[in-house]
């Protein structure tokens, strides 16, 4: 006999039977029969299909805020920091830091955006460090150059002055040649009436009168003459240092007209010079060569050794020359190669009456359409010193 189930329905709900025989040494003495109701089960699924029906949702509701807390406090809260220190950054505080608070994913995130911050930051450092040493730079510049501008409307002013000046003293030297001869004829002729007369004549006093106002005219002439003869004080000076002078005031209008200005400075002894007067006839020279050169070219500025134990300077351009007629003459006043209202004709004049008062020689030499060179031979500080000795 083997064990039989079965469920049966009663009143009072179902039954589950169990029978198991009781067997020895394959005889039946009898058997075990289970009997007990199914109600309970049905009471425990249902209750079980309640806790389902609630206590998942339930679950799953605290679980999901749990997840949500959780999260908000390891991953919102820390990107917000990110983002936060992000917003910082971009408003231009490149000293702020996002916070480490974990070595994990976000912690690394954090680590290298303040390394890239520190990076960032850094170069900030050297920008403005750069930034600030090319303005202090350029102020250097603009102030050398404002100097320089300066200095070149000083020596405007002064060569105008000069050409001026030139110009009174020629006429001065001129007009007081020109009266001083009459007025010596005159004071002749005066003395010849005053012994005529006698020394009691009414007469004779009054060509005592005209005696001393011709005396006062004569002095008058020597102290014009005087005056345009006057010589300019001197001193030792640097011919290298005095053409990179002229050089640098001469830079705007070289830079406005494309013109480039080479200069060659070798190893030469001082003169002894009036610095003014002698960078003013470079400079005019130099000018000269500009206004040869209005569409560009190249000028050259050369300082060697000259002859004697001298200085040379050479002044060259590639600029439009000067014509043939004209170089013997170059050096006279009131010749010049410019076009109509743009020329004295007394620049280069002014420039031969300096260098020879400095005891050197000028001398120009050129070809139409081929440009110029200018020479100047200077005697060096002690040959001057052993001439006048």
């Amino acid at each position: 006999m083997r064990r039989r189930e079965a469920v049966y329905s009663a009143a009072k709900g179902s039954l589950r039977m169990v029978a198991v025989p009781a067997n020895r040494e394959e005889r039946l003495y009898g058997a075990v029969v289970l009997t007990y109701s199914l109600d309970s089960v049905e009471q425990l699924k249902r209750e079980g299909r309640i806790v389902l029906g609630w206590f998942v949702p339930a679950a799953i509701v605290v679980l999901t805020l749990l997840v949500d807390l959780l999260t908000r406090r390891l991953i919102h809260r820390r990107i917000g920091s990110l983002r936060l220190t992000m917003q910082r950054v971009a408003q231009g505080d490149l000293a702020a830091r996002a916070p480490v608070q974990r070595q994990d994913e976000l912690g690394a995130v954090a680590t290298g955006l303040n390394q890239m911050l520190s990076e960032m930051e850094g170069f900030n450092v050297a920008l403005q460090e750069r930034v600030r040493e090319a303005t202090s730079e350029l102020r250097a510049r603009n102030q050398e150059a404002v100097e320089s501008y300066e200095r070149m409307l000083a020596l405007r002013e002064a060569l105008a002055r000069a050409d001026q000046m030139a110009a009174v003293g020629h006429m001065a030297a001129n007009v007081a040649h020109q009266i001083g001869t009459p007025l010596n004829l005159i004071s002749g002729y005066v003395q010849v009436l005053r012994e005529e007369q006698g020394p009691d004549s009414r007469v004779t006093r009054r060509l005592e009168i005209v005696q001393e106002q011709i005396a006062k005219v004569t002095s008058i002439v020597r102290t014009m003459l005087d005056h345009a003869r006057r010589p300019a004080p001197k001193e030792p000076t640097d011919v290298g240092e005095l053409v990179r002078r002229v050089c640098e005031v001469a830079r705007p209008k070289l830079d406005a007209l494309g013109v480039r200005l080479d200069l060659a400075v070798a190893e030469v002894p001082p003169v002894v010079a009036d610095p003014v007067q002698l960078e003013l006839a470079l400079l005019n020279l130099v000018t000269n060569s500009l206004d040869a050169m209005p569409s560009g070219g190249v000028a050259l500025i050369r300082v060697g050794p000259g002859g004697d134990g001298g200085v040379r300077i050479e002044v060259s351009d590639t600029g439009t020359g000067i014509a043939a007629e004209l170089l013997p003459r170059i050096f006279d006043a009131w010749v010049t190669t410019k076009a109509p209202g743009r020329g004295t004709g007394l620049g280069l004049s002014i420039t031969r009456e300096v260098v020879a008062a400095h005891g050197g020689t000028i001398a120009a030499r050129s070809e139409a359409g081929s440009g110029a060179t200018f020479t100047i031979d200077l005697p060096a500080a002690a040959a001057e010193v052993r001439v006048e000795n």
